[in-house]
């Protein structure tokens, strides 16, 4: 059994270790004994890691009293969870069967792990409610039941090729687990920037930090500057923005990629009514793209930055900026994401600096869920969430044009969970590939 434990001061350090797993101890009540099966990496887990200590992430599978020193030391070594898929191995819940599947947030581990789990709504969600998780987000701690129509053993440990009803199934739950259920995409996209009075907008953090007008979420007279638009919560965006009706629908939409080919292949794909642009991260400050923004004729400029390379952010602040007639465009910053890299102590604090200095407003997926679920009906926001995303599962290679699943195995080496952090931490993970892990060998 392995385990993947990552240094918190230097994320770079990463280590695996193989545990011997004893006699399993009685399963307490309201719990379930889950082991990982199916799980993504991307760049969130290198964000879940960067800020673990101030999101809690850490706290969703702490270190073990019986691991190895040094892994035992809570205060130096964590395990960066992982959305995915696992199957209940024991349980103390009628409700939850042994060989239940679940979608949630999972560790990085082939070991078996306990969660306290409680009914949620709608029928099929578990809220987890251990004490050390308690201040973890609440999007962390819900779960819900999944069902497949081949044994998730069939598709995750088969020796011989799938068939093709079986290999579609597995490649959906692998999409799921890559792109997160859609979900940060589609609120930012319908809850954030929604024009519709009888669902106002809200708070790119959730209404409790702040007021964010119908104004704010109008985006029917700007331009969205999509930073980083190969990223799979981009991606999500830019899919539901085009779906807007016209009257919401922004007047341009500029994409900033280093992937220039697969984002405008996406844009033909779409056929949206949204006039849309793909350039690269040289050529932002180009004077064809000033005139490209100033012909949308827009009031304001709403930049969504999902994690632009080095200076992209400044670049196209400096475009506007230069420009006559972009220069009365009131500029709005949203920050989402960060550059696929590991990040110092010192890149953070100048990363702070620079975001308070140029007034960007955080998202965080969490909070505007949170929001939509104390004021919008519960059944009607899960029921529409989910059935918008398995339409994008049914037209992803259009938008998502030759992005190609890798699937790697177990946790340890170059095709485990160790390689794949590896290539997280040097930002060797392209646009066109996404990590996910059968993690049970």
């Amino acid at each position: 059994m392995a385990i993947h434990v990552v240094s918190k001061l230097d994320n770079n350090q990463h280590a695996i270790f193989n545990l011997e797993v004893a006699a399993q101890r009685q399963l307490a009540e309201s719990s379930v004994r889950i082991r990982t099966q199916l799980i993504s990496l991307t760049s969130n887990n290198l964000t879940y890691a960067l800020l673990g200590g101030l999101f809690r992430w850490w706290d969703a599978y702490p270190v073990s009293e019986d691991y190895p020193a040094p892994y035992n030391d809570p205060s130096a070594w964590g395990i960066v969870p992982a959305w995915g898929y696992a199957t209940v191995e024991e349980t103390t819940i009628p409700e939850l069967p042994k060989g239940t599947l679940l979608y949630g947030f999972w560790p990085t581990t082939s070991t078996p792990t306990d969660l306290k789990l409680k009914r949620g709504s709608p029928e099929g969600h578990w809220i987890e409610t251990s004490d050390h998780r308690q201040k973890l987000m609440p999007l962390y701690n819900r779960y819900t039941e999944a069902q497949t129509s081949t044994p998730i053993s069939d598709l995750t440990t088969a020796l011989n090729p799938l068939s093709d009803s079986a290999q579609e199934e597995l490649d959906r739950m692998a999409w799921n687990a890559l792109f997160l259920g859609g979900v940060a995409g589609y609120v930012l996209s319908e809850y954030v920037f929604s024009s519709n009075p009888d669902q106002p907008p809200i708070h790119p953090l959730g209404n409790q930090a702040g007021e964010w007008t119908l104004s704010d979420g109008d985006l029917s007279s700007a331009v969205v500057v999509n930073l980083a638009a190969s990223t799979n919560t981009a991606r999500v965006f830019s899919y539901y923005l085009s779906r807007k009706p016209d009257a919401s629908a922004p007047l341009g939409l500029l994409q900033i990629t280093s992937g220039v080919s697969r984002i405008a292949e996406a844009s033909r794909n779409i056929a949206s009514s949204v006039s849309s642009k793909a350039v690269e991260y040289a050529d932002i400050k180009s004077e064809e793209n000033a005139e490209w923004l100033a012909s949308r004729k827009a009031e304001k400029i709403v930049i969504v930055d999902f994690g632009g390379r080095a200076n992209a952010l400044e670049d196209i602040l400096s475009l506007i900026k230069n420009h006559a007639e972009l220069q009365s465009c009131k500029v709005v910053i949203v920050q989402v994401g960060n550059e696929q890299k590991v990040y110092s102590m010192e890149e953070m604090i100048a990363g702070r600096e620079a975001s308070a200095k140029l007034g960007k407003v955080q998202y965080n997926t969490s909070g505007v869920q949170d929001t939509i679920l104390e004021t919008i009906d519960l059944e009607a926001y899960f029921g529409t969430r989910n059935e918008q995303w398995e339409k994008w599962l049914d037209e992803r290679h259009l938008s998502v044009p030759g992005k190609q699943i890798v699937f790697g195995r177990g946790v340890e080496g170059a095709n485990g969970i160790e390689g794949g952090w590896e290539r997280l931490c040097h930002g060797q993970v392209g646009g066109d590939e996404g990590l996910v892990y059968k993690m049970q060998t």
